[in-house]
């Protein structure tokens, strides 16, 4: 069956359009609230410029963090940051559907800028569903009316399927945003490399993880998986070490465990735990332990030596390597060697390498790397590079049968 094009804002009429601009501002947070990184920030202004200028009104909807994360906060400061980058006004409102705000909507002039309030506040972005059912929310259902085109940037949350990302290209014409569309043709460049790939998986998002892994493995777009963080430490347990108090502090282990025990079955061979960690002690001592001598009341915050060696060696001629999530606690410096020691060894041993999320991103810079890849977008690119599906990309494709 013939793949349907995706259109682009080279493909749509834009001038006296008023325009739903769903972007992907979520953001590092700092601890007192400010914002850590506008890289996304910049990314999303350089659509939003080309909206304006091709005479277009623009309301812009991102989210910010999740639902109990740190990081969910309001939108307020990203209307700042974005009025810098367009060097020009940016209208913030607290809300997202009430009947003040759709007044606003529509008195909204050509080259106006609205930014809507964070949109995961509204309970209804958070589901994820059908594209038939999330139409029929009262978030779609309210905003919809008010717009006559639907561009989509947002391609690090292409992987979600919620109402802001596939509900409004079934309802009117909808297009790719310029980072929407260079990714998407990015990750056909990458998905078209041959040969022996490596998966390098790390950070706290085991359950997205397990799921990319069982895929990869499955379908054979990942010829081994390397992994580290709590992931690691989730399938060092699931090996049957017992890592002492680590499992304790683990979430949902009982759901999580059988899942990853199924992934080390069916990928024998194929994937790799630490064999050893960096602890902190509760003398806050630090030290290099092997996986099966973990101290009782110690912290894992990094892989250790050993694993960084071992991960070496099977960088070592691969044809792509691709790596989401930090090896230990990113953040502090004494817990990071174990990822900027990965992230160079990609660059020096795989043909092609891809860094992705914002804390390899942060590495890549850190290292000052060369030649790799390098994405603020995580868990769109391992779900396409899996062979997962992409849910808003697809949105946008259905829209063009319209």
């Amino acid at each position: 069956m013939r793949v349907k094009k995706i259109l682009t804002l080279d493909n749509i009429s834009l001038d006296g359009k008023k325009v739903f601009l769903r972007a992907d501002m979520n953001v590092p947070i700092g601890d007192n609230g400010e914002i850590m990184s506008v890289e996304k920030i910049k990314q999303t202004a350089k659509t939003l410029k080309e909206l304006v200028e091709r005479g277009s009104s623009v309301v812009v909807g991102t989210h910010q963090g999740r639902p109990g994360s740190s990081d969910f906060t309001s939108t307020e400061s990203h209307a700042e940051e974005l009025a810098k980058e367009i060097d020009s006004k940016v209208k913030y409102v607290d809300g997202v559907i009430s009947r003040e705000i759709r007044e606003q909507i529509k008195a909204l002039g050509q080259g106006e800028v609205l930014l809507l309030e964070n949109l995961r506040f509204m309970a209804e972005e958070n589901i994820e569903g059908d594209p038939r059912d999330l139409i029929k929310t009262h978030f779609v259902q309210r905003l919809a009316p008010l717009f006559n085109v639907y561009i989509n940037d947002a391609f690090q949350a292409a992987h979600r399927s919620q109402p802001s990302l596939v509900a409004f290209p079934y309802l009117m014409p909808a297009a790719a945003g310029r980072n929407m569309q260079r990714m998407i043709a990015e990750m056909s460049e990458i998905n078209a490399i041959r040969g022996k790939r490596i998966f390098i998986l790390g950070g706290a998002k085991v359950s997205d993880k397990l799921k990319v892994m069982v895929h990869a493995i499955r379908n054979g777009r990942a010829a081994e998986v390397l992994t580290g963080g709590l992931l690691g430490i989730i399938i060092a347990l699931a090996s049957g070490h017992k890592l002492n108090g680590e499992a304790r502090k683990v979430r949902d282990l009982d759901l999580l465990l059988p899942a990853a025990r199924e992934i080390l079955e069916m990928g024998t061979g194929r994937v790799f735990y630490p064999v050893d960690f960096v602890v902190k002690l509760k003398n806050e001592t630090i030290e290099d332990v092997p996986v099966y001598a973990v101290p009782e009341e110690s912290e894992i915050i990094d892989i250790g030596p050993g694993t960084i060696e071992i991960y070496k060696e099977r960088l070592r001629g691969a044809d792509l390597s691709v790596a989401n999530g930090p090896m230990g606690i990113f953040e502090k410096p004494e817990s990071r060697k174990g990822t900027l020691e990965i992230v160079k060894a990609m660059e020096e041993y795989a043909k092609e390498s891809v860094l992705c999320g914002g804390h390899l991103s942060t590495a890549a810079n850190m290292v000052g790397t060369r030649g790799s890849r390098v994405y603020t977008a995580g868990g769109a690119v391992l779900y396409g590079l899996a062979g997962l599906p992409l849910p808003a990309v697809d949105a946008l494709r259905e829209s063009t049968r319209l």
